[in-house]
């Protein structure tokens, strides 16, 4: 019986091993197949039929796009092969301050369209399967406005501030979503030498108090869908005297806000009538700006405290846009390619894309997070989102956004057959190694990939900018290869006018930021008593300084104390990024940790924290997540935010329930999760001191209302820290759930046993504003806003 029983275990074990050496040998064999046919065969082809002259193409692809200026000095600056001797700061001699835009653009293309909306033909109640009601928007087609339009309203508008008593000088906020009455009452501050100070319309009461005070506006501009929540902030503002809002999304005409606290409302059309009736001496009007007057006071997004004002003149902004023109609008047919404006306005990736495609002559359709999809929250069910119907030729992204897309896209094939699901998996890695060594893959565009181009994108997007946060090799590929789009991955900070470094259109590499823009350069500095060296062979490393007309002048009110992160060197002002980098042999520069998020752990190790997410964040049920350590810890612990529909498919698979929420105290859940986060880490390379050794899955939301992430939806630690460091302490005393297992709960004999401790723990729902996949649940009145 024992010889049998010994036999039929042999037999299973060998049948097993033999099926694993089996599928592994098929993978590895089908590997070698793909990049013999589809990337040897070609390269060899090429070289060929490249013999004796060279490949233009090619040659670009693999040229030094980048080096020091002095080959001997490892600490001298780095700087775009094109601009070693002098940087350039202007996109043409006559643009040298923001307000010579207009001017310059409506000489060139006055009856060109500009700026588009969709006309809201109706607004319906639909109910919820839990009984809500929300408001679904029944939209119309898109209607532009010429530059010759354009121009009279930011000569009206800058009249009215004018007749408001401003002068040259003065500041302004904006505090409204991303609408074309923002940037044109932008332009019309700039016209006349004000400054413009932004804050972000999903900042909380406290923050955008703090915004207001410190800035000490007497008018802010925003929609009359902000004004509700204004309102509550002007009572402990006692400076702010006018308040102009553009009109709201309703179709009927809203009852205006009534005059109180010494406040006056304007509606915009009524400010724009008062502006040119208004009488202006002519002296004032002549006012300009100069290049060296601040033009923007931009708040940071808070996502390391409270929100900075950074300083930013007018040859700051314009120095970056002349970086941004040179690397991406090369490829960019601006007479007939559209723009989707959808992130905040008050983000400055977004200002600055919004500025240098109004210089452009280039069209720009206007969107928002909650209408951007067919599946957006504010869509009706069967209408088209803007994507579909704007079907734009570029748009600007963050990564949060592209991972989404990357889950959801993956989570649709997966629904597919067999046969669908292997034809898409071998057409992206063949095109995926195709794009490694530089080829184009027509064939497999036009029959396969296109189509998701069309359902995601709207079928016509060739150019993303991707900037804001790092984003991860896989994603980078995956889209590339799925949506055909040029992915043009950047660096940048608020400090920098989001310039610093950009791909260029022939970087066929992937997990790097590009190389310096045209109008900075880039200096590594030693840091962390040598573990990261500007000499360090072969790739230099060292924390990431930007310097150049780009840099802000510093900061502005009690965040000048921070003001020690500004550097001049050799009359040269540097911003200290905190991000450590490292140069590739080509001039390239990869990102690869953030001083502030790495950790020293008690044995000595360092973890870092963002490198450890990125990893984890890959798991389809997880929409974002939060690793924590400290000095004194000898691991560290996670905090789980769950995606609501995968997480619900996950627990119905293993657990028999899609009701994850009443499952999250439970041990054996989170032993579960736990194990499929860690095999996650081992995946994605993570050593096993960085790996989380406990979970808590939290129910909260993650929004930039909730105040854990900012409008971009990074990640602010020390709020999340701060929120949940109850839950915290809790993992690190090893205070998990000591329910019964699932399994046993099944039992009548199980559950009839001793009383269990009970802890609070929790997972999460949070939206996604490219969510794709499913209509998520958005607040009672669709207010919310994410990036």
């Amino acid at each position: 019986m024992s010889s049998g029983l010994f036999s039929r275990i042999f037999g299973t074990t060998l049948n097993s091993v033999f099926k694993r050496f089996t599928i592994t040998l098929f993978k590895t064999l089908l590997s070698c197949l793909i990049s013999l046919l589809f990337v040897q065969l070609p390269t060899l082809s090429r070289y060929i039929m490249a013999l004796g002259k060279e490949n233009d193409t090619h040659l670009k692809q693999k040229r030094l796009r980048a080096k020091l200026t002095d080959d001997l000095d490892p600490s001298s600056p780095y700087r775009a092969v094109e601009v070693l001797n002098e940087l350039q700061t202007r996109p043409e001699e006559d643009i040298e301050t923001l307000a010579d835009i207009p001017d310059m653009a409506v000489k060139r293309f006055a009856d060109r369209e500009t700026m588009g909306v969709r006309e809201v033909l109706g607004i319906e109640n639909e109910k919820q399967p839990n009984g809500k009601v929300f408001k679904k928007f029944i939209l119309g087609e898109y209607k532009f406005t010429t530059y010759r339009e354009a121009h009279n309203r930011i000569g009206a508008i800058g009249r009215g501030f004018l007749s408001l008593g401003l002068k040259k000088g003065d500041r302004i906020m904006i505090f409204a979503e991303t609408r074309p009455e923002w940037i044109l009452s932008a332009f019309a501050a700039f016209r006349h030498g004000l400054t413009v100070v932004t804050l972000y319309s999903t900042l909380g009461e406290d923050a955008a108090r703090h915004g207001i005070e410190e800035s000490e506006v007497s008018v802010i501009v925003t929609s009359q869908e902000l004004i509700e929540k204004l309102e509550k902030t002007l009572e402990k503002t006692p400076k702010v005297r006018h308040v102009i809002y553009f009109p709201g999304s309703k179709p009927q005409a809203e009852e205006e806000p009534k005059n109180k606290n010494n406040v006056k409302f304007h509606p915009l059309a009524k400010f724009e009538e008062q502006g040119k009736n208004a009488d202006i001496d002519e002296e004032t009007l002549k006012q300009k700006p100069s290049k060296t007057d601040v033009a923007v006071i931009m708040y940071t997004s808070g996502s390391t405290g409270t929100p900075k004002g950074v300083l930013l003149k007018h040859e700051n902004v314009v120095a970056a846009m002349t970086g941004q023109r040179e690397r991406v609008f090369p490829i960019i047919d601006v007479d007939n390619y559209v723009y989707v404006a959808y992130l905040p306005l008050a983000h400055i990736l977004e200002l600055s894309c919004e500025l240098l495609v109004y210089y452009s002559g280039m069209k720009c359709g206007y969107s928002s997070p909650q209408t951007l999809t067919d599946q957006s929250t504010a869509i009706k069910k069967g209408h088209k989102g803007d994507l579909q119907v704007l079907r734009p030729h570029v748009m600007s992204c963050v990564p949060a956004i592209l991972d989404r897309i990357h889950k959801t896209v993956n989570e649709k094939i997966n629904q597919a057959n067999f046969f669908q699901r292997q034809l898409f998996y071998l057409s992206c890695k063949i095109k995926v190694k195709r794009l490694e060594e530089g080829f184009e893959s027509p064939h497999l565009d036009q029959w396969i990939f296109s189509r998701f181009n069309q359902l995601v994108l709207g079928g016509r997007v060739r150019a993303m900018l991707c900037g804001g946060a790092i984003l991860s090799e896989d994603t980078q590929r995956f889209i590339q290869a799925t949506l055909c789009v040029k992915l043009f991955q950047g660096y940048g900070l608020t400090e920098t006018c989001a310039a610093g470094t950009i791909a260029d259109q022939y970087d066929t590499s992937a997990g790097r930021a590009g190389y310096p823009l045209v109008c900075c350069e880039i200096r590594l500095e030693n840091w962390d008593e040598g573990r990261y060296k500007n000499t360090d062979k072969p790739n230099p490393r060292g924390e990431i300084l930007i310097g150049g007309k780009v840099v802000a002048a510093g900061y502005f009110g009690n965040a000048e104390q921070e003001n020690n992160n500004f550097k001049e060197i050799n009359g040269t002002l540097y911003f200290r990024t905190g991000d450590i980098g490292e140069f590739m042999s080509d001039g390239t520069i990869k990102i690869i940790d953030r001083k502030k998020d790495l950790v020293k752990l008690r044995g000595g190790e360092y973890v870092s924290l963002t490198k450890v997410e990125m990893s984890i964040s890959k798991l389809p049920f997880i929409e974002n997540c939060c690793l924590c350590a400290s000095l004194s810890a000898e691991y560290t612990i996670l905090l789980v935010c769950a995606n609501n529909k995968y997480m619900g498919n996950y627990t119905e698979k293993h657990f028999g329930n899609r009701d994850w929420q009443k499952m999250v105290d439970d041990q054996e859940f989170n032993e579960q999760i736990l194990k499929e986060i860690q095999d996650a880490c081992k995946k994605g390379g993570i050593q096993s001191f960085e790996m989380p050794q406990r979970v808590r899955v939290v129910t909260e939301s993650w929004t930039p209302e909730t105040g854990v992430v900012t409008d971009a939806l990074k990640l602010k630690r020390k709020a999340v820290e701060e929120k949940y460091k109850d839950d915290i302490e809790a993992l690190y005393k090893d205070e998990q759930p000591k329910k019964t297992s699932l399994k046993e709960k099944k039992s009548p004999a199980a559950t009839s046993g001793a009383e269990e401790k009970k802890e609070p723990s929790t997972a999460t729902l949070k939206r996604d504003p490219m969510d794709v996949s499913e209509n998520v649940v958005a607040d009672d009145e669709n207010k919310k806003k994410d990036a």
